[in-house]
């Protein structure tokens, strides 16, 4: 072959890119660089959610004190749809409701603080009939363990977010040994946290949703105007020296 020839093939195919051979080749790099942020992605938000979770598992640390101030969001939901929220109602104890939506977990007494702030002690406050196998609003229809939904059996649950925005959450349920077990009045009322207490049929507990946004929302200015608050220094208060000087003054 002369050597004019192979020239010509070599500019043939650098002119063409490489060839057919380069045009068909699979951009593996591409794709890689596509997964690896995808499963970062992943792990960063259940890091976020276990975190949170090993906090309010950690009750001897987190656990509200005599004085403390506390929100948690919560919703009752049955058979596919959200109930009305429960009105503001009176508890000396300091575990009651002024915001629709939110729970304002306050103890005044060592009876409702540390461990002993519970979902239980919210429901006996407002008048709620909650256990492991009966849920009534106060005024509202009574939910029992078997009655129907939808023409399937239906349960008590409680699925509890650990932060706004988590849509995994965690399932109770005190009756059908589902784990973690746990009577829907001993689970433990948590900071900036949301629950749904539920009452619907085994095959759709999964499903059970998050509280509606508005109490999101209510939940995130809680904390704010909570974080300015403490944070925001008094105003100085004028000197009150004077007025003796002057009085004495005067008397001159």
């Amino acid at each position: 072959m002369g050597k004019a020839s192979s020239n010509k093939k070599v500019a043939r195919a650098a002119g063409t890119g490489g060839g057919r051979t380069y045009r068909g080749r699979t951009p593996w790099p591409y794709f890689g660089v596509i997964v690896l942020i995808f499963v970062l992605g992943i792990v960063g938000t259940v890091t976020s959610r276990d975190r949170r979770l090993s906090q309010i598992n950690n009750q001897g640390s987190t656990a509200p004190t005599v004085g403390t101030t506390w929100h948690e969001g919560y919703a009752v939901y049955a058979c596919g749809k959200f109930l009305p929220f429960i009105q503001h109602a009176k508890n000396p104890q300091g575990i009651t409701t002024s915001t629709p939506g939110i729970i304002l977990i306050q103890p005044k007494v060592k009876a409702a603080a540390g461990k002993n702030a519970t979902l239980g002690k919210f429901a006996s406050a407002v008048g709620m009939t909650l256990n492991a196998a009966e849920m009534q609003l106060p005024g509202g229809t009574l939910y029992q363990d078997g009655n129907k939904c939808s023409g399937k059996p239906g349960h008590v649950y409680v699925k509890e977010f650990a932060f706004v925005g988590d849509t995994v959450g965690r399932l109770y349920n005190g009756a059908k040994g589902q784990l973690p077990k746990l009577d829907p009045r001993e689970i433990p009322l948590q900071d900036q946290a949301l629950l749904t207490i539920a009452f619907v049929p085994s095959s759709d507990a999964s499903k059970i949703p998050p509280p509606p946004a508005q109490v999101s929302t209510s939940l995130g200015n809680l904390a704010t105007s909570s974080s300015t608050s403490t944070t925001t220094p008094s105003p100085a208060t004028p000197p009150t020296t004077t007025a003796p000087a002057t009085s004495t003054t005067t008397k001159k």
